[in-house]
């Protein structure tokens, strides 16, 4: 697929009015791998006419990531000096910089802040010094990024790090939603488009490895189930144990949840571990894990390539290797796609209610969960009830929502077991939305006066 930048309109417009702004300006950038924070960055450095630094962190020593600054500063402000001026120290050469942008507009990028941190622990007290006494003075646009999103959130953001209180402006890259990740494969449908997003969970990397010169079908097969594929069992790895100690713990958790073990004590069963409760926390902080709040909290993974992944592909691993995997996506996954969208369509469907949200007749929601609980029938017997969507304003309910991601109308008996299921909710007259991808029976549409019928095309309606 070409390299061509799409969305991230609304991040642009951003970090153009910090631009305009005059005097030192800092930006910290931060978000999960590949969601195109570089590709971000650089594009707005593209759009901008002045000189610019950039400089990518890696996992080296203090004396080599030293010199590969100086380099990349060097020949971005003064190539004439190349090879003739080096540095001593990290403050001599932000000194350096500082004093060049006290002339002019500077970008300085550093990207994958966490690795140059990590390995020079007192860089932040540098920065932190050289900010309040010296780059304060001058016009330097001061830009770090990282996608270690829980050492960002402690090491950069929080109250007690170094550089609190500096940055002017901090952006958080999330993937794209449904709609913008439409925009990356035209000639698709709308449902092939909903499968995708699934299957790349709206990261940009992971949408561009979708050729639609090719069909859904023969991607699929291609990126997952064959060797050189993109999501391999390596890439996986990279996504879930960056940093972290005992990766096949974590490895262990993320699939006993892709495979419905949600509640502690039985992803604990799964992996065979009694006490998984720090491993989960690092989870959750680095946003691979959403705990769910109820009467017995449950965690969902916040990636749904990773679960499909690990339930659709992990146990094919061998025969992936055995260069047979198209056998086992025909035999084991195909006929089970519509059943691993289902709680993508239900993403996508808050995704379309926020977008919407003080719109027509759509209340304003400030938040919308599943809602699992126990409830007494009327005959006093327990009964569990499950509620796709159930859209908050505060504590007030203002909405529930069903979804189904089949190709079949959404008939009489399922609206009328979706309409005893609300009359246990605590809320007086909700509004009630049903999202299907395979449209209504005429029943449905004839006895759901009140009720938003909604199917996948108008999800898909600018």
């Amino acid at each position: 697929m070409p390299d061509i930048f799409r969305g991230r309109d609304t991040e642009l417009k951003i970090l153009d009015k910090k631009y305009m702004q005059s005097g030192f300006v800092m930006t910290v950038l931060y978000g999960r791998r590949r969601v195109g924070k570089t590709k971000l960055i650089n594009k707005f450095i593209h759009d901008h006419e002045c000189r610019s630094v950039s400089f990518t962190a890696v996992e080296r020593g203090e004396a080599e990531l030293l010199s590969m600054m100086t380099e990349s500063v060097l020949n971005a402000l003064t190539p004439e000096l190349v090879g003739s001026v080096f540095f001593n120290s990290f403050e001599n050469l932000f000194d350096f910089i500082g004093r060049q942008a006290e002339k002019e507009r500077i970008i300085f990028f550093i990207d994958e802040y966490p690795y140059l941190a990590k390995q020079c622990p007192y860089i932040q007290s540098v920065l932190q010094k050289q900010i309040d006494l010296k780059w304060k003075k001058g016009n330097l646009f001061f830009i770090i990024c990282g996608s270690l999103v829980s050492f960002m959130k402690d090491e950069v953001l929080a109250e007690t790090a170094p550089l609190y209180g500096r940055s002017d402006l901090e952006l958080k890259l999330r993937p794209f939603n449904y709609i913008e990740t439409a925009e990356f494969l035209d000639g698709y449908t709308n449902e092939e488009k909903a499968i995708c997003y699934g299957l790349t969970n709206g990261v940009a990397k992971y949408i561009e490895q979708f050729d639609v010169s090719e069909t859904l079908e023969e991607n699929i097969i291609e990126q997952f189930y064959s060797i050189g594929g993109y999501f391999s069992e390596e890439q996986i790895k990279t996504v879930i144990t960056n940093e972290k100690q005992n990766p096949a713990l974590y490895n262990s958790i993320i699939s006993a949840v892709a495979t419905g073990h949600t509640k502690n004590n039985e992803i604990a069963s799964y992996v065979g571990v009694d006490d998984i409760t720090y491993s989960l926390k690092v989870l959750v902080k680095a946003e691979l894990l959403e705990r769910r709040v109820a009467k017995r909290p449950y965690y969902v993974l916040n990636d749904t390539m990773l679960e499909f992944w690990f339930r659709y592909v992990n146990r094919a691993t061998s025969l992936i290797n055995a260069d047979n995997g198209e056998v086992y996506y025909y035999s084991s996954v195909k006929e089970y796609l519509h059943d691993f969208m289902g709680k993508v369509f239900e993403k996508m469907a808050k995704e379309y209610l926020l977008a919407n949200a003080g719109t027509g007749d759509f209340p304003v929601l400030t938040d919308i969960t599943d809602y699992q609980d126990i409830v007494l029938d009327e005959n006093k017997m327990q009964k569990q009830i499950e509620i796709d969507l159930l859209g908050k304003n505060g504590k007030q309910i203002l909405l529930v929502g069903e979804c189904k991601f089949k190709n079949s109308k959404f008939d009489k008996a399922e609206y009328e077991i979706f309409l005893d299921k609300i009359q246990y909710i605590p809320s007086n007259n909700p509004l009630v939305c049903i999202f299907s991808l395979g449209g209504f029976s005429e029943y449905v549409k004839d006895n759901s006066k009140g009720c938003k019928l909604i199917s996948l095309d108008e999800m898909y309606k600018r």
